[in-house]
């Protein structure tokens, strides 16, 4: 009995999301043309310059042939009044600013220096950086990047976050941003308003930036698309149904994250009490006054004594910022113009497995893992019992009977990540019934760093096939490479939809729009370096509608306050 309740504790710090309608009856617009090759700019002294709002920035002329604009501030500094409040628009720098290397990471818990992670960490933390084939009037489209990370960590200066290698290809510009984590930038508090949603607020005002100076960089800003994976897409669902955010960008991709990270304002309000706790202050005054290493360190004692120790962070709905649940909004038409495409990898939960062994083993059955995570356990829709799903799971991935542990993992990938992402398809096709994508990533990286692990097509397994850099997460990818087939197919189905609203190219099989009655998912695969991609209806659909009457917006099922009390560690 002891080791069980070991096993169900220690399981607590890692199962959660950190990280992550009409059908179609017209044509398919024509597939927009092959991208061709991009003719490197000459290096000279005005090439790299380019005239912002806010001053002079000098880029350089990238390896892969593009200029690069690096760690460009978009907003003041958010220290002393302005730490846990929304941004505020930069003054000018006056002499030129030397853009030149990417500008710190948000504060976040210290982790090992590598490619993956950058270790320059600072609160002075608010810049992007645009990747542009050339600077000149082209008006190009623009791919507005949000990493991932579960609002907790990561930074736009890892590796496989560069956006060259997509901007050289797919003669687009790439922006990337930072925005504020954790603590910093999703604690609530009720008198300092738009406090709680600060850090998706950051990303408004890097938007705001584009529309502003973009077209200084070659890009058009009537012609935005805004992309992230894990906490990035759920940065975009909430851009999606965010007032503020209207009119900034024109096309949404959504990579593994839908509207389910919302936090009621009871919850948010809890987690900012435990953070005064730990930080041994009473008032926000005093909070402003600590050193951003203190605060992290209150924000790491939080996240060690409670028992959802990565789902304390994301947005609120204050009643301001979000007047409701962004997937409400999205469902009552707040951004009916928005084309979207929207996917989720195969095994998203096997990643898990990595963070805590104990997920490897067969005692993490369904009905362990729902005793040690509430939320899991609340997410069975009110007409099923538990015991249904887990029989329909069982029945439905024979090959999986001799490891329960992958049942639990293939159930929590639907709750938490596949459902959520259909939900946001579902409610934005009413508006776009032919401009909805829905895709699925089947293909299984080598994952040399975890031979024992039965990975599959885990979470972020998509990423190095949008961006073109798999040296960037050689833990994942190995040092051969990934299939260059899929890439190129992928990175210009990224493309094609950013500068058209359609993934389609000659490249790839006639991918239809999404719909509630068939529900076309194009499956991206690869065998050798060919892809073998291929367009299915409904892909394992009697699981996905298990979950028809849980609507996972966000607020349903909830995060409880009583979520916040307990003890996730142990050891």
């Amino acid at each position: 009995m002891k080791n069980l309740t070991v096993f169900i504790l220690a399981i607590l710090t890692v199962i959660s999301f950190s990280l992550s309608m009409p059908g179609y009856s017209h044509a398919l617009a024509p597939p927009p043309p092959e991208p061709g090759p991009v003719t490197p700019p000459p290096v000279g002294n005005g090439i790299t310059q380019v005239d912002t709002m806010y001053g002079d920035v000098k880029g350089f002329i990238a390896d892969e042939g593009v200029v690069a604009f690096l760690g460009i501030p978009y907003a003041k500094p958010p220290v002393g009044e302005l730490r846990f409040a929304p941004p505020v628009a930069p003054e000018s720098w006056g002499n030129m600013l030397e853009a030149m290397d990417f500008g710190p990471a948000c504060p976040q818990q210290e982790i090992e220096p590598s490619d993956i992670m950058n270790s320059n960490i600072d609160e002075d933390c608010l810049t992007l950086n645009v990747w542009t084939p050339s600077v000149d009037d082209q008006e190009r489209a623009v791919m507005f990047w949000i990493h991932g990370g579960g609002y907790l960590w990561e930074s736009s200066g890892d590796k496989l976050y560069c956006g060259a290698r997509l901007a050289a290809r797919e003669n687009v510009v790439v922006v990337s941003v930072e925005y504020r984590l954790g603590a910093f930038g999703f604690s609530y508090f009720d008198d300092v308003p738009g406090s709680g949603n600060a850090g998706l607020l950051d990303q408004v005002l890097a938007l705001r930036w584009v529309q502003d100076n973009i077209v200084a960089f070659g890009g058009n800003p009537d012609n935005v698309t805004i992309f992230g994976e894990s906490a990035g897409s759920y940065s975009v669902s909430a851009l999606l149904g965010m007032p503020a955010a209207e009119g900034l960008f024109h096309k949404a991709i959504g990579q593994s994250g839908g509207s389910s990270t919302f936090r009621q304002k009871d919850y948010a309000r809890r987690s900012t009490e435990l953070l005064y706790q730990y930080a041994g202050v009473n008032t926000l005054a005093e909070l402003r006054q600590l050193s951003w290493q203190e605060v992290m360190a209150a924000q790491e004692q939080v996240m060690d004594t409670t028992l959802l120790p990565e789902n304390i962070y994301a947005g609120v709905v204050d009643g301001t910022v979000f007047p409701e649940p962004p997937l409400h909004a999205i469902a009552r038409g707040q951004s009916s113009n928005i084309p979207l495409m929207v996917g989720t990898t195969r095994d998203e939960g096997r990643w898990w497995m990595v963070e805590n062994a104990l997920l490897a083993l067969p005692v993490a059955t369904p009905l362990a893992t729902m005793t040690a995570f509430p939320y899991f356990e609340r997410s069975i829709p009110d007409n099923k019992t538990a015991a249904e799903g887990i029989f329909l799971y069982y029945l439905n991935y024979p090959e999986l009977a001799a490891s329960p542990n992958l049942v639990s993992l293939a159930m929590m990938t639907d709750a938490f990540l596949r459902i959520p992402t259909l939900r946001q398809a579902e409610a934005q096709v009413a508006y776009q019934p032919g401009n909805v994508f829905v895709y699925r990533f089947d293909w299984n990286p080598p994952c040399p760093e975890y031979p024992f692990l039965n990975l599959g097509a885990p979470h972020g397994a998509e990423l190095a096939f949008v961006t073109g850099y798999p040296e960037g997460w050689p833990e994942v990818y190995g040092d051969d490479g990934i299939p260059t087939g899929l890439q190129s197919q992928m990175m210009d189905a990224w493309a094609s939809f950013a500068k058209t609203g359609n993934p389609n190219h000659a490249n790839m099989p006639a991918w239809r729009p999404y719909n509630t009655s068939d529900r076309p998912t194009m499956l991206f695969n690869a065998r050798g370096n060919d892809a073998t991609s291929r367009l299915k209806n409904d892909p394992d659909g009697s699981t996905r509608a298990f979950w028809d009457a849980q609507p996972f917006d966000g607020m349903s099922p909830p995060l409880l306050p009583e979520d916040l009390s307990g003890s996730g560690f142990i050891f």
